[in-house]
């Protein structure tokens, strides 16, 4: 081939690659900007009814939890009906169960860290730095701080509606009363108002249009952020806490033996 052949080859795959490698660059450069973005609309967030939600349905699935295994023990070592909850040994061992797999868990639940984190994490997956950094100056507006109040309130609901339609949460569980209370405390200020859909359409244009826009334009990224809150946003905080239980099964069944003292002894004085 000859050298001027060569050459013009050459030069004809790099231009070919150009807009690849131009690309690239491009997306390189956006990510800290789609990051930052991202973590401005989380910010924005009240995270309180989730982590209240999600608190109260850990102590319950964990109260479950170590009541099953200590029935299931108890059975195992021949204790009989009289192996219940009320008795002291069962009380203790149920303490101590939770005491030693909970108390991390718990704590770690009631940090927003944990929401804010996946919250970014969606939204810097789905939205470009410039669309995420439109839906945070909007949130920012007087308009947008109430739509968000809205969000955060219909998304702490569904946390807490999933588990209980699924029938793994119930409002008269012994022993949960507590976190129970913590999240009606952090509710009652957060209701919404009655009038809140008017509001919007009258009061709070900006807010109302955010979310009526055509979904078909690109500029149109209320009904997009919508959806994502309300299906894989809401999925994945259910997730983690689905995921926090297995953690703490797992630490209570390792704990066979710390339990067994208790059967021993109810064992002997029965």
């Amino acid at each position: 081939m000859q050298k001027w052949m060569r050459s013009f080859v050459v030069a004809s795959m790099v231009l070919a690659l150009l807009p690849v490698a131009v690309n690239a660059a491009d997306k390189a450069a956006e990510e800290p900007d789609r990051r930052d973005a991202a973590q401005r609309v989380a910010k924005v967030h009240d995270e309180a009814l989730i982590i209240g939600a999600a608190r109260l349905i850990t102590k319950q699935l964990s109260l479950n939890l170590a009541r099953e295994l200590l029935a299931g023990w108890g059975k195992e070592a021949g204790l009989g009906k009289t192996w219940q909850e009320g008795v002291p040994e069962w009380t203790e061992a149920e303490a101590l169960l939770l005491s030693e797999t909970t108390t991390q868990p718990m704590a770690l639940l009631a940090a927003d860290t944990w929401v804010k984190d996946i919250r970014t994490e969606y939204v810097a997956n789905t939205f470009a730095g410039e669309d995420a950094d439109t839906i945070a100056t909007h949130f920012a507006t007087e308009g947008g701080k109430a739509q968000v109040a809205m969000m955060d309130w219909f998304m702490g609901e569904m946390t807490l509606f999933n588990y209980t339609y699924t029938g793994r949460f119930k409002y008269d569980l012994k022993g949960a009363e507590a976190e129970l209370k913590e999240l009606q405390r952090a509710a009652q200020p957060r209701i919404p108002g009655k009038d809140n859909e008017l509001e919007f359409s009258t009061k709070h244009r900006d807010a109302f249009q955010f979310v009526a826009c055509s979904p078909e334009s690109r500029y149109c990224v209320g009904p997009r952020y919508s959806r994502l809150i309300a299906i894989p946003l809401q999925g994945a905080i259910i997730r983690h806490i689905d995921s926090v239980g297995a953690g703490i099964k797992a630490a209570m069944e390792a704990r066979r033996a710390a339990v067994q003292p208790f059967l021993d002894a109810f064992k002997a004085r029965s």
